[in-house]
């Protein structure tokens, strides 16, 4: 190790010292840290690899007789929500490299004397979610602890022949897309979310040129693309506030919060776990993937990609046309 980790209790900057501390890796290493996924190639293929922890009071409340939650924080998580959460959380991830998700491996980590119904219904909603997904559960382990609960997945998927859609990629004059509509997702959709695997399938298979999950929230995941697209050549990038898609669920926030319509917009710039998919693709290519959408869940141009010049944010707001700096106000994990 050349240097010692930051004593800054910010989630990238510690992500950041591991990448630039890694040491040689396998050649079958095709992406390494840094992207929603790890791709290693197999024989005659690659295959994803994705491990996640879903954790008791930062990821969910769980729901409780005797507990009030503020409205404001949602709904209280069942033992099976929380179950079905650990799972999709992964398979959202493998959804944003275009990978088909195979096999899971699932560490549970239950509070000293967690009764009987909560360990069972936590098993019913992890082994029905990978029933539901087609993902075979392939192993994993039990734990108890003083703490709260914790379930850790590790998945793998295959590509089957599709390159994988990374974070870096994005250049400039690509339109800015996602799925679905964003913000409010405390309110109930964190727990209920439909991991986009057929979408980021098709989307990958069109070649689009980046794509991520919108798990920390807009401002923070599309800034992650600009800074991993940057490797190659600085960009940054333009969304129009007017094309944001507002979710019912940020209006209902809003209006329980006691405020209008700039704060649901807020909400749908910052708030995480919307878990759809943020993608950048070239203008031709766009168009023929509206051509050919042939999902429910709609798609919508947000702005695009430009050549970030000295001093410039990496992410601008667009209102009436106007550009300021949109601040990255996004989910950050506190180590």
């Amino acid at each position: 190790m050349s240097k010692h980790a930051p004593k800054s209790t910010d989630e990238f900057d510690y992500i950041s010292w591991i990448r630039s501390e890694l040491p040689p890796a396998s050649p079958n290493l095709e992406v390494g840290p840094g992207d929603d996924c790890a791709i290693i190639r197999v024989e005659r293929d690659r295959e994803a690899l994705k491990i996640d922890t879903t954790i008791e009071d930062k990821h969910f409340i769980l729901a409780d007789k005797g507990k009030k939650i503020a409205p404001t924080l949602g709904p209280g998580a069942t033992p099976e929500e929380v179950g079905r959460k650990a799972i999709t959380r992964c398979l959202s991830d493998m959804a944003a490299m275009g990978a088909t998700p195979s096999a899971a491996l699932v560490s549970v980590t239950l509070p000293t004397g967690a009764s009987v119904a909560l360990r069972e219904k936590l098993f019913i909603g992890i082994a029905k979610t990978c029933a539901t997904y087609g993902v075979t559960l392939a192993g994993g382990d039990t734990q108890g602890w003083d703490g709260p609960l914790s379930i850790t997945v590790a998945m793998t998927g295959m590509m089957d022949g599709v390159r994988p859609a990374l974070r870096a990629g994005a250049a400039p004059g690509d339109v800015v897309a996602i799925t679905g509509s964003l913000g409010g997702s405390i309110l109930g959709k964190h727990l209920r979310f439909e991991p986009r695997i057929a979408e980021g399938r098709f989307l990958a298979d069109k070649g689009v040129s980046a794509m991520i999950d919108i798990s920390d929230g807009l401002s923070g995941d599309l800034t992650r693309i600009c800074e991993e697209s940057g490797m190659r050549f600085a960009v940054g990038a333009d969304l129009a506030a007017e094309a944001v898609p507002v979710s019912k669920s940020a209006r209902r926030l809003a209006k329980l919060e006691g405020k209008g319509a700039s704060r649901a917009l807020h909400h749908a710039l910052h708030d995480g776990e919307d878990f759809e998919l943020l993608f950048i693709v070239k203008p031709n290519r766009w168009k023929k993937i509206v051509q050919e959408w042939p999902f429910d869940v709609p798609i919508r141009a947000l702005g695009m990609m430009r050549p970030l010049r000295k001093g410039e944010p990496l992410v601008r707001i667009l209102k009436k046309g106007e550009p300021e700096a949109l601040e990255v106000m996004s989910w950050v994990h506190k180590l």
